[in-house]
């Protein structure tokens, strides 16, 4: 099987509809080249995904730091991994988490009511975005007003490193930024993670920690809200059936992430040459891991492309899969429950206002989300 050497995942089509995309590379070419950002290969089918995933041995992540100095545990692989792994696990039980959720709710009752109130507005700007933001303040022991700061820095970052600005000085800008602040947050020892992590850890390797929580603890949240909205909105019997049996809403989260991911695909890097399907790996070459792809892929998932609020199992790989599995998963997983029953509870209807405007490829979400809201 030759591979697809034109494949672009930032052309305007696979922006518009990345489903019928990932579709057409199961079904053409499950293991497709492109030559954007230096070359990569792209993993598309369910089971191809989770077994790269799993081989942490034969495929890194840390080959290629983003910003040069890797950021455990993201980027970095055991047995250093294992050591962050363990010193973040017990800040991220369900016992701990759990302890946000009146906060949250409290969140987003405050930012919700008011557009109920007056029958609508943008719900990225009044909740999507300063949601997932305000509750990592809270976790990390942050003040509350820090949460704009947050999201302004990711979104430049984000923008600048997924083509939509595609500016290396302001990708260094950002970063420079960001590992500023999160070392002035480590020296002032703020909350309990990062007073627990001194305590076992370099300063310098918590600031590295910290670095990646302040932006990946909450952007890709972002762009699961927007989408689980969005899709809530956009069809009506998923709308009505969580109106009528609000008890499906956790089942629904998992529906509505595994349909709509907002981190679409991750990388890893081959630890030496191997072949799949035909196609020859090199050692060092980067390998795409499209989650979005194997997440609707009907050689696992049955009707992979409807919404079926109660899909029991539902091995979805939108945290991830394999060493790396997303430690977040929990608190993302609040954040969009207590958002779905807040909007049901204090809404009769929720429909578009507009288009909304769409985010890019690794990282899709939504940047204006117009909606009317009948109270």
């Amino acid at each position: 099987m030759a591979p697809e050497t034109t494949w672009d995942p930032f052309a305007p089509a696979a922006v518009a509809d990345p489903a019928a995309t990932w579709a057409e590379l199961r079904e053409r070419c499950p293991i497709a080249w492109s030559e954007r950002q230096g070359g990569f290969w792209t993993v598309s089918r369910y089971d191809d995904v989770v077994e790269i995933a799993r081989q942490a041995d034969r495929f890194n992540n840390s080959g290629q730091p983003q910003f040069g100095t890797p950021r455990p545990p993201l980027e970095v692989d055991r047995p250093l991994h294992t050591t962050f792994r363990r010193l973040l696990q017990p800040y991220f039980t369900k016992d701990r988490i759990a302890d946000l959720e009146p906060r949250v709710r409290a969140y987003v009752a405050e930012m919700l009511q008011p557009l109920v109130d007056q029958g609508g507005g943008d719900l990225a700007e009044a909740l999507t975005y300063p949601l997932p933001a305000r509750a990592l303040c809270a976790w990390l022991g942050l003040p509350d007003s820090e949460w704009a700061y947050l999201t302004r820095i990711a979104d430049e970052l984000f923008a600048a490193e997924e083509g939509r600005g595609d500016d290396p000085a302001v990708r260094a800008r950002c970063n420079d930024e960001l590992y500023a602040y999160s070392r002035q947050v480590v020296r002032e020892r703020v909350g309990d993670l990062i007073q627990g992590l001194l305590e076992a850890a370099d300063e310098e390797d918590v600031v590295q920690v910290v670095r990646l929580l302040i932006v990946a603890g909450h952007n890709s949240t972002t762009g699961a809200l927007g989408n689980a909205i969005v899709r809530v909105a956009t069809h009506s019997d998923v709308q009505a059936r969580l109106r009528a049996e609000c008890e499906l809403i956790p089942s629904a989260v998992e529906e509505l992430l595994r349909l709509d991911a907002s981190v679409q695909a991750m990388p890893r890097w081959a630890n030496e040459d191997t072949d799949l399907h035909d196609c020859a790996i090199a050692k060092g070459d980067q390998v795409m891991l499209l989650w979005a792809s194997a997440n609707r892929d009907p050689e696992h998932f049955a009707d992979p492309d409807a919404c079926l609020v109660d899909r029991a199992p539902n091995d979805h790989l939108t945290f991830g899969r394999g060493i790396h599995k997303c430690i977040g998963m929990d608190l993302a997983r609040l954040e969009l429950c207590v958002t779905l029953e807040e909007l049901l509870a204090r809404t009769s209807s929720i429909e578009l206002a507009g288009e909304p405007v769409r985010t890019t490829f690794i990282r899709r979400g939504v940047s204006h989300l117009p909606v009317t809201l009948r109270a």
